[in-house]
C-alpha cells in the first residue's frame, strides 16, 4: 500500500495530529481526487496510522468541507466549490485583517525569527519558482500568523480558509509559472508583522486577497464561458 509522502513537512505530536497533516496533504494536492470515495479502514493504511486517530481527523476534516461522511458508504472527497472560491476569499479576507493585526502586536521574537526565516525562503521562491516549496512556506506561514495571532478561534477558521484556497491553487498551477507577484506581496505582509507595523500588515493583507480574488474570478470566468461550471445569478447575494 502506497504511504502518504510529506508535502509541507510539517511536525505533528499526536497521532491524530499525524493524520490529519497526511490526509490534508493528499487531498489538497489531489493524490485523493475530489469526488473520489474511500473507506476509512482503506484511508488508515494509506497513511499508515491507526483507525482511531484516522476518524478524528476526518472528522476534523469534514468541518473544514474537505470530506464528506455517509455513514455506511464511506469517506467521499469534496468536489472544489468553484462559485464558492470568491466567497471563501471574502472570508479569510477579515479574518486576515484580524489575524495579521494582532500577530503584529503580540508576536513573541521567536515567532518573528521564523517569519524573517520565512522571507529568506519566499525570496528564493522569486528566483527559482517551485509550487511545492511555495505551498510549504504558505502553509508555514498560516501557522506563524495564527499562532502569534493569541486568537486560536480565528486563527482555526483562518486555517480552514488558507486549505480550501490552498487545494484550488494547486490544481491551477499552470498559471502560476511566475511567484514573483504573490510573493512580494507575502513578504511585504509579513515584514510588517515582523516590525510591528499593523496598518503595514492590514495593507499588504487586503492587497494579497485582492489579487487572490482576482486570480479565481479569472478561472471561474473561464470555466464558465466554456460550460465546465454554471453559477446562479444570484449567487453572489447570498
Amino acid at each position: 500500500m502506497k504511504k502518504a509522502t510529506g508535502l509541507f513537512n510539517r511536525e505533528a505530536v499526536s497521532q491524530t495530529e499525524k493524520a490529519y497533516v497526511a490526509l490534508e496533504e493528499l487531498i489538497v494536492t489531489g493524490e485523493l481526487p475530489p469526488g473520489s470515495q474511500w473507506s476509512a479502514v482503506t484511508l488508515s493504511e494509506r497513511i499508515a496510522l491507526g483507525r482511531s486517530p484516522t476518524h478524528a481527523a476526518l472528522q476534523k476534516l469534514a468541518f473544514q468541507r474537505l470530506v464528506d461522511i455517509a455513514p455506511r458508504e464511506g469517506i467521499f472527497i469534496s468536489e472544489i466549490d468553484y462559485p464558492g472560491q470568491i466567497k471563501i476569499i471574502q472570508a479569510r479576507r477579515e479574518i486576515e485583517k484580524l489575524i495579521v493585526s494582532e500577530a503584529s502586536q503580540c508576536a513573541t521574537e521567536q515567532e518573528r525569527e521564523g517569519m524573517r526565516n520565512l522571507i529568506k525562503q519566499l525570496q528564493a521562491l522569486k528566483a527559482h519558482p517551485d509550487m511545492r516549496e511555495y505551498l510549504r512556506a504558505h502553509f508555514e506561514l498560516t501557522r506563524l500568523l495564527g499562532e502569534a495571532s493569541r486568537n486560536s478561534y480565528a486563527a482555526e477558521f483562518y486555517a480552514m480558509l488558507q486549505t480550501l484556497a490552498r487545494r484550488f491553487l494547486f490544481f491551477h498551477q499552470e498559471r502560476y509559472t511566475n511567484l514573483t507577484t504573490i510573493c512580494d506581496i507575502h513578504i511585504r505582509q509579513l515584514q510588517a508583522v515582523v516590525d510591528g507595523a499593523v496598518e503595514g500588515a492590514v495593507e499588504a493583507a487586503a492587497a494579497r486577497n485582492d489579487y487572490a480574488e482576482n486570480f479565481a474570478r479569472n478561472i471561474l470566468m473561464e470555466m464558465i464561458n466554456s460550460s465546465a461550471v454554471t453559477v446562479r445569478a444570484n449567487s453572489s447575494r447570498r
